[in-house]
């Protein structure tokens, strides 16, 4: 009898340790990554800048926990396309600093997958390009949306299959290709989609830069769209605060934090791979620079989830005793 008397306790609290996770600061609370700056770099011909410090991508658990870095830090230009590339610490994205994707991390519990990424990108609708405009053209270069890749459709030119997606911009998808897409407005979209591959494009494809073949983005709303919505996600998009008004490189740092209840996707079995990418459109931190992870998944077994739990009220059992005593 006080065995069953335990069991929903036991769920109460296996519920609230979920939830508690779902809702967190993922790059710091669950990841354990706090963002630094390492020390003033003197650039000649663009001033000064600060650099990532060595090691601020690394997350608490590395024996669990996925992580890719690709970060560049250098100087760049507000007025022309043309880097500096002296302090180069990885490779140079097209239009410098803010088109630089730096890190993606990925974990999972039984109930959710958790993804973040690092970027100088802006926020939905994007980034207005001003140094184009000594081509008559001031465009919108579209943020992206999230892919994964379960190995469900067969794979595209850059061998990744765009299984899933999070629309995170909701932009408009021109109706002719050589075309860039419109605004849909700043709104942070969470809506997760079973795609195809047909259902992603390039989000800027005026401005695209040849960078492999990968695409960025997909429009729900486009005519010829065959993807179906599966349900909401948790997504946050926000600009990183280091204090005192510093950035790194020049730029503001953001960063994206989505969660997916894994009940939207396919089962995955322990150590299954879980392809992830997140590009901004026209992908000028694509080809050599993408950010691509393959997430393994982690999945706990039920007993040991049920054994933690029975633990913990079995300590708080052993101080009720102890205090009666």
């Amino acid at each position: 009898m006080r065995i069953h008397s335990l069991t929903p306790v036991l769920l109460v609290i296996i519920v609230l340790l979920a939830g508690s996770i779902a809702s967190a600061d993922l790059l710091y609370d669950h990841f354990g990554v706090t963002l630094s700056l390492g020390s003033q770099v003197t650039e000649p011909v663009n001033g000064n800048y600060y650099p990532f410090a060595n090691g601020t991508f690394v997350p608490s658990d590395t024996g669990r926990m996925d992580y890719v870095t690709d970060d560049w830090y250098g100087s760049w230009s507000d007025t022309d396309f043309n880097d500096v590339t002296s302090g180069n610490g990885g490779t140079v994205p097209s239009g410098g600093e803010p088109y630089d994707v730096e890190a993606l991390f990925f974990d999972n519990t039984n109930q959710d997958l958790y993804i973040v990424v690092v970027t100088s990108f802006d926020p939905p609708a994007g980034h207005d390009e001003p140094r184009l405009e000594q081509f008559g053209i001031t465009p919108m270069i579209a943020t992206g949306d999230l892919a994964l890749d379960f190995g469900l459709n067969s794979e595209y030119t850059d061998g990744f299959s765009y299984d899933y997606g999070v629309n995170i911009n909701n932009e408009n998808r021109p109706a002719l290709s050589g075309q860039n897409a419109t605004s849909g407005g700043t709104t942070v979209g969470n809506a997760l989609y079973r795609t195809g591959n047909s259902d992603w494009y390039v989000g800027s494809d005026y401005n695209d830069v040849d960078a492999g073949g990968e695409l960025t983005n997909f429009d729900p709303g486009w005519s010829s769209f065959g993807g179906t919505s599966l349900g909401s996600t948790t997504v946050s998009y926000s600009q990183y605060d280091f204090g005192g008004g510093l950035q790194e490189g020049r730029y503001a740092t953001y960063v994206i934090e989505v969660t997916i209840p894994r009940s939207l996707l396919p089962d995955v079995e322990d150590g299954d791979l879980i392809g992830i990418s997140w590009v901004e459109g026209c992908r000028n931190d694509g080809g050599d620079a993408i950010v691509r992870l393959n997430g393994d998944v982690d999945v706990p077994e039920p007993c040991t989830m049920v054994l933690t739990g029975l633990g913990v009220l079995g300590m708080g059992w052993w101080r009720r005793r102890r205090s009666a005593a």
